[in-house]
């Protein structure tokens, strides 16, 4: 599915193409045609229905709410369950009947039907309070809708049940790993990749990123050492380095989704580093867990792998170097390198080049979410080196002058060779 950005762009230059003689006005009005076939964007009619669904559900709420005690039990599950059936049959006759927004809009409200009627039964029947246990029946009941009418709220309320679930679960374990996440999320994950929805790719990112985040246990959560900033730099690079390959060769759009959250991760996890490393209190050789090696054993083959197998070199080269000294930060203050001055000015010197990194991909292969992450990244480390200095303010000025100089021999060295490689080749005689 395209992007809204995507097709803006798209339609400008096909106006362009068109004017300058690239593309007659038939194959424009072709590629447009092929455009609106493929759907995307807001449907608006569904839209006001999945809202107006809502307002219903919401009325109806609020009603037996304001007569719950008056109402018997039989009476309150007959209620729920022909709120179920009748949201439910409504969106197999839509569907039917080729209205696939209104079919999800009324699929969706029935899922809701469904969670809210989870919770109203515990209550009824004072069954032991058991949340987490909850959201998981409310995720498979989601899940049956998903698959049966194909619904993307469903989806949407599985993927939101799965992590509730999660969460839960990893609270009561505190330092296990909640291993069963991985039975109702594999068909859930499967599921959000057979579908054409942005929000159902990003929740699904993000579920899985809640459960790389909860494995290293409560410990290691709340002491926040240098192996959990290290573990996080990692799980962050597979992520980019999954988004970016998917996005280069055309991929699936929900690994294309693991860029952008992976790039959050990145920043945060390499400004925290370096905020780290300048505090005389905090820069100290770190220790690594177990989960260190094992995911850096998961984002080495793939940095490997996205920059053998992408095809824009520009792109995945600057973006596959910047993501491997990513990963060199912790190796610094394993080895005892953050307590010297020297391992100061190597950790602040790698995040800057890290950030270039990232903004020449981004400028390379066209993609403005790099070069506008990579820029963030760059300012927010300069943020960093002007409040907490290298040294003395001296040594600060030296530091930002050489970079400068760099950066400008950098440039200028850029710009000569692209312009040698822009130059027409001269006709044979």
């Amino acid at each position: 599915m395209l992007t809204g950005s995507y097709r803006k762009r798209l339609e400008a230059d096909l106006g362009r193409w068109v004017g300058e003689g690239l593309v007659s006005p038939e194959s424009a009005t072709t590629i447009r045609r092929s455009l609106a076939q493929e759907g995307g964007g807001f449907k608006l009619p569904a839209l006001l229905g999945l809202f107006g669904g809502l307002l219903i559900a919401s009325s109806v709420s609020a009603f037996v709410a304001a007569n719950w005690e008056e109402i018997p039990r039989v009476a309150k599950l007959v209620m729920i369950l022909l709120g179920l059936a009748g949201a439910l049959g409504i969106s197999a006759r839509l569907e039917s009947r080729g209205s696939t927004g209104g079919a999800d809009a009324a699929a969706t409200c029935g899922t809701l039907i469904f969670a809210a009627g989870v919770a109203l039964v515990g209550q009824m029947y004072h069954l032991p309070t058991n949340w987490a246990g909850g959201a998981l029946l409310i995720a498979i009941g989601a899940l049956i809708v998903a698959v049966l009418l194909r619904s993307n709220g469903a989806l949407i309320v599985a993927l939101v049940a799965i992590g509730a679930w999660a969460g839960g679960r990893w609270d009561e374990r505190e330092a296990n790993a909640h291993l069963l996440f991985w039975l109702p999320f594999l068909p859930a994950l499967w599921l959000a990749a057979t579908r054409h929805n942005r929000l159902v790719h990003h929740l699904a990112v993000l579920v899985l990123l809640g459960w790389f985040a909860t494995l290293p246990g409560q410990y290691a959560f709340f002491r926040f050492d240098y192996g959990l900033l290290a573990y996080w730099l990692a799980v962050s690079a597979l992520f980019v380095a999954l988004g970016a390959l998917a996005l280069d060769r055309g991929g699936p759009g929900l690994l294309t989704a693991c860029l952008p959250w992976g790039l959050i991760g990145l920043i945060l996890s390499l400004n925290v580093e370096l905020a780290r490393i300048l505090d005389a209190d905090e820069a100290k050789a770190g220790t690594a867990l177990w989960l260190n090696y094992f995911a850096y054993a998961l984002a080495l083959p793939a940095l490997v792998g996205f920059g053998l197998l992408a095809r824009e070199r520009r792109f995945a080269w600057p973006l596959a170097l910047a993501l491997f000294m990513a990963l060199l930060v912790p190796v610094l203050f394993w080895s005892g390198g953050a307590v010297s001055m020297v391992g100061k000015i190597v950790v602040a010197a790698l995040i800057l080049a890290i950030a270039i990194g990232i903004v020449i991909s981004g400028a390379g292969g066209g993609i403005r979410r790099l070069s506008i992450a990579g820029s963030i990244l760059f300012a927010i480390a300069i943020v960093i080196l002007l409040w907490q200095t290298i040294g003395t303010l001296l040594d600060q000025s030296l530091f930002f002058l050489v970079g400068g100089a760099l950066l400008i021999g950098l440039a200028s060295g850029m710009r000569r060779l692209l312009a040698k490689f822009s130059k027409p080749v001269e006709a044979a005689p």
